[in-house]
């Protein structure tokens, strides 16, 4: 008698300690259940700012169109265009957010599929060890065949709403893609305009200085060539009055006359220079 009274106590002892870790099991998966929940409520808000976002992006376009249409003023629809711009940022931003928080989601509600399963099973066990219920089985008779079609009805009609939903959701989502591609496809075309005019820029730049350099040579050249002929006319003046002069040597004048050609050899070259550098700049200037 008294060792069935001592099993009895170790099965009720058992049993409360079964019942106290189901409890325990069952609080986790409440806290659970409310993080999941809070994380679904937030990714839901975040979801339908994005979509009212996205209504307001296609308003800016529209807007952004009509100013072109008209043919506003450039720096108008340079102001436009950086709402649209700004508008974009942001709503990718919200969408790179709400994956987040999906990412985030999805262990916590693999965690609570884990927990869930566990605590059925220990259940089921606890049940299964105390046997403290009897099998009770119950013959169900569905009569009301209108009321079971309308509850599949409104199933129905619950599941086509969500699929309509998310098609809305989905379709605004897309159109936020391709207005991204767009925005980042002009950002790089604007990008490449950018450098083609630093690039003319560049060259016109360079092209002025050329032009600037070649006519400083001429210039000087043509400086040069003046005080060269003043230069060439007085030699042969002195060669003449040398000629006339019987007491000038025979190597004086020779030295003379080799000066005047060396002279007149050096202008010619500069002559030459100043030609073709005037050819070379009337071509640079026709280009």
């Amino acid at each position: 008698m008294k060792s069935l009274k001592f099993l009895t106590i170790i099965a009720l002892l058992a049993f409360f300690v079964n019942t106290q870790k189901v409890l325990a099991q069952g609080s986790d998966i409440d806290l659970l259940k409310e993080q999941i929940e809070a994380k679904k409520n937030e990714i839901s808000v975040n979801e339908e700012i994005l979509i009212s976002g996205i209504s307001a992006l296609k308003r800016v376009n529209v807007s952004l169109q009509e100013l072109k249409d008209k043919q506003a003023s450039r720096e108008e629809i340079a102001r436009k265009q950086k709402v649209v711009s700004s508008v974009q940022k942001r709503l990718s931003n919200l969408k790179s957010l709400i994956q987040v928080k999906k990412t985030e989601l999805a262990p916590l509600e693999s965690k609570l599929l884990r927990k869930t399963k566990k605590a059925q099973e220990k259940l089921a066990s606890k049940n299964a060890a105390t046997n403290t219920t009897t099998d009770i089985i119950a013959d169900v008779d569905v009569t009301d065949k209108d009321a079971e079609r309308l509850s599949q009805l409104k199933a129905k009609l619950e599941n086509a709403r969500k699929k309509l939903e998310a098609d809305r959701k989905a379709r605004e989502i897309a159109y936020l893609n391709e207005q991204e591609a767009l925005r980042l496809q002009a950002e790089q075309l604007n990008k490449l305009d950018n450098q083609i005019k630093a690039k003319e820029e560049s060259i016109v730049k360079e092209k002025t200085t050329l032009i600037s350099d070649y006519e400083d040579d001429i210039s000087i050249n043509e400086e040069i060539l003046l005080s060269g002929i003043e230069g060439l006319n007085r030699m042969k003046s002195k060669l003449e009055t040398a000629k006339k002069d019987s007491t000038t040597s025979k190597e004086s004048i020779q030295r003379k006359q080799a000066i005047i050609v060396k002279i007149e050899a050096r202008l010619a070259k500069i002559r030459g220079d100043i030609n073709a550098k005037k050819i070379e700049l009337e071509k640079l200037k026709q280009k």
